[in-house]
């Protein structure tokens, strides 16, 4: 309800606000000009200002005198009398003492050849990284709840090997004197009964080319000019009385090469002192980032080491070394884990493998007489070799049994062992008589070598399953200058190690899934299903490490593998035994065609016709098949590309093989039956001989 006398209020309101307003604003201004003519005047006259300034510069240049000023001070008790000239006197008559102001350390006088003020070398980044995946079943210790190893019980005994033993952190040479003997004599190609000559030549063939396969997989890099240094005799430990398993691990082989005639050199401008500019290698720091499912990679992170030690540290026993030991620094170099399943791919740098190594021995003819590798024991490569050859007493002709440069190295007189004394020593390095002409400082007791260049090798074994990653290293030394004070200024000398920069990234390499399908081709589609795709699922078994292939066939809607008895290697010589496997591969089947298929009118053949013109059978088309994996990703399979992959098919003929010999001792990395197929293991093939070198 309306207020009436509000309303009469707001229409004067709206009539003569305007105006009232107006005459307040009238008020104020004429108060504010009554004020201003009630204020004074100002009264300064510029004669006034014009005898300020004559006075302040009167002021300004007047000079008083210094006796007038000092009589001033003094009145006011500005100036105290320090009495400087008698304290000087006093001062002269104490005798100063020169011991109370010798330094804290007397200066370095240089000597010629040794007490150089020393600086900090400048460490460089390892080059051409490689980074590789493998999977594979090692030779490792069982271990309890608490992680400790477990003996042996009373009656137990453990399984014969060749001598091949030794802590982690030692490296070994070839496989042993008998390992050789008999791979040269058998020569791997024994005359099979019952089997016609071309046969033996064909599968002997076919066992080479899958040698060849397996040894060029084993190198990374590109092959350069050969090492001059050879390698040196194992180095053997004893393994304990422990409990031996087999088990299955994943990983990534990561090498380089690291310029370490460089980096002595910069060890010799630092230290001064050419008999200690050896940089004592401890260890290499791993680092790696992770493609994330968004594309874009994760930050760097530590690789965790102390698990990667955990498996180096439980191994009893090591596998086979293609470089020598004066290109394998330790603590830059993981050793090799014995497989006992599966294959060692790119843990070997290429360029740094003597050239005997890389290749197998020339192939030898099939005859009838069975053992073909006994030829070389009459000729003058072979067990008896002569003097000038590479025999078993090739001693007098090259590099003999003691390996490096030889007790009786090349030459056939002394110089071998002369170059052992006075310059390789017994580490590659200098040796005794090196190091006591260098200076008072010795040495010391670590890897050392003359080789320009020499590898790198880290094992990451904590890699998960179908991720990608990339990966950087650095060295790190033992400090040179710990704890020593013959050092320039801000030499670091309280570190007790030193870390280089990280090398450049590696490409990105991808782990593979446990269980991975593989296109191999289709089948017709009939009244009763539509076509299929025909699989081989490849499953890698992580309890005992073998990676076993099998076929199926799937149509669009169905899930791909599932579980099937199926033969597995042994590799302890007691032949396949048959085992349930998992194949589930938990991916889904989505869609099968052929490339240029119409939907309209297709081809239930799955055949192209041949060009106008030609004659002959239609040309097969490969299969492509559409794919649902677990992530909820789509991937097309395409039979012209999963045929060829390399992966599956080293994997499909490596497991062909291992099931055709394992009825005998798994004895290298290569593989069964490989015994005496590498390195000073070729004499009695042909080849250079068990104790032999080059003529």
């Amino acid at each position: 309800m309306a207020n009436a006398f509000a309303d009469q209020m707001k229409g004067l309101a709206l009539r003569h606000g305007e105006k009232a307003g107006v005459a307040l604003a009238s008020m104020v201004f004429f108060l504010c000009v009554v004020k201003a003519a009630m204020m004074p005047s100002i009264e300064t006259t510029p004669e006034q200002i014009k005898k300020a300034a004559e006075q302040s510069d009167s002021n300004l240049n007047r000079k008083e005198e210094r006796e007038t000023i000092i009589k001033r001070l003094e009145e006011q008790d500005k100036i105290i009398n320090t009495h400087f000239a008698q304290t000087v006197e006093e001062q002269t008559k104490v005798k100063l003492v020169a011991d109370n102001y010798k330094p804290a350390r007397e200066w370095i006088i240089p000597e010629p050849g040794a007490g150089l003020i020393r600086d900090q070398p400048k460490l460089i980044a390892p080059t051409e990284l490689y980074a590789y995946p493998g999977r594979g079943g090692l030779l490792v210790y069982a271990l309890d709840a608490k992680g400790e190893r477990i003996p042996l019980k009373e009656g137990e005994e453990k399984e014969e090997r060749p001598q091949r033993l030794g802590n982690t952190r030692k490296r070994r040479g070839g496989g042993g004197m008998m390992g050789g003997m008999m791979g040269g004599m058998m020569g791997g190609q024994r005359k099979k009964k019952g089997k016609s000559k071309v046969e033996q030549e064909r599968e002997a063939k076919e066992e080479r080319a899958r040698k060849e396969r397996q040894l060029k997989l084993m190198l990374a890099g590109k092959a350069g000019p050969e090492s001059e240094a050879a390698k040196k005799e194992a180095e053997q430990d004893d393994r304990g009385n422990f409990k031996e398993i087999t088990k299955g691990y994943r990983w990534v082989a990561i090498t380089g090469v690291l310029d370490h005639g460089q980096l002595v050199a910069n060890y010799r401008e630092a230290l001064k002192n050419p008999a200690v500019a050896h940089p004592h290698y401890e260890r290499l720091d791993l680092q790696r980032k992770t493609l994330q499912p968004d594309g874009t990679w994760s930050e760097w992170q530590d690789v965790d080491a102390d698990k990667n030690l955990d498996v180096l540290d439980n191994i009893p026993e090591i596998d086979e070394e293609l470089a020598p030991e004066n290109v394998r620094p330790e603590g830059l170099v993981d050793p090799l884990p014995f497989l006992k399943a599966g294959l060692w791919e790119k843990v070997h740098i290429a360029s740094l493998v003597p050239k005997e190594k890389r290749e197998l021995p020339p192939e030898t003819p099939v005859t009838g007489g069975g053992m073909p590798g006994m030829m070389g024991m009459m000729g003058g490569s072979g067990m008896m070799g002569g003097a000038g050859g590479p025999g078993m007493m090739g001693m007098a002709g090259g590099p003999g049994m003691m390996g490096g440069a030889g007790m009786m190295g090349a030459g056939g007189d002394m110089r071998g062992m002369g170059r052992m004394m006075m310059g390789g020593g017994m580490m590659g390095g200098p040796g005794m008589m090196g190091a006591m002409m260098g200076g008072g400082e010795t040495a010391g007791n670590y890897w050392k070598s003359d080789e320009k260049r020499v590898m790198i090798r880290a094992l990451d074994f904590t890699a998960e399953e179908d991720k990608v990653y990339r990966y950087r290293v650095r060295i790190v030394v033992f400090n040179p200058n710990y704890k020593r004070e013959d050092v320039n200024f801000g030499v670091n000398t309280k570190d007790q190690e030193l870390k280089g920069p990280w090398s450049q990234e590696t490409d990105p390499v991808h782990m593979p899934p446990d269980v991975q399908p593989y296109a191999m081709g289709s089948l017709d589609p009939n009244p009763k299903s539509d076509r299929k795709a025909r699989f081989q699922v490849v499953r890698f078994n992580l309890s005992d490490g073998w990676t076993i292939p099998y076929t199926f066939d799937a149509s669009p809607g169905e899930v791909i593998g599932e579980p099937r008895t199926r033969q597995v290697p042994a590799s302890d010589g007691s032949g396949a035994k048959s085992k349930l496997i998992d194949f589930s591969s938990r991916q889904i089947c989505l869609d099968v065609f052929l490339p240029g298929q119409s939907p309209a009118t297709p081809d239930p053949r799955g055949y192209q016709d041949l060009p106008a013109g030609m004659v002959g059978t239609p040309i097969e088309r490969p299969v492509m098949a559409l794919v649902l994996r677990p992530d909820g990703s789509v991937v097309v399979h395409n039979q012209a590309d999963d045929t060829v992959n390399e992966f599956r098919v080293d994997i499909d003929s490596n497991y062909r093989h291992e099931i055709a010999q394992s009825t005998k001792k798994r004895e290298s990395s290569m593989g069964m039956g490989m015994m005496g197929m590498m390195g000073n293991m070729m004499g009695m093939m042909g080849g250079r001989g068990m104790m032999g070198g080059a003529r």
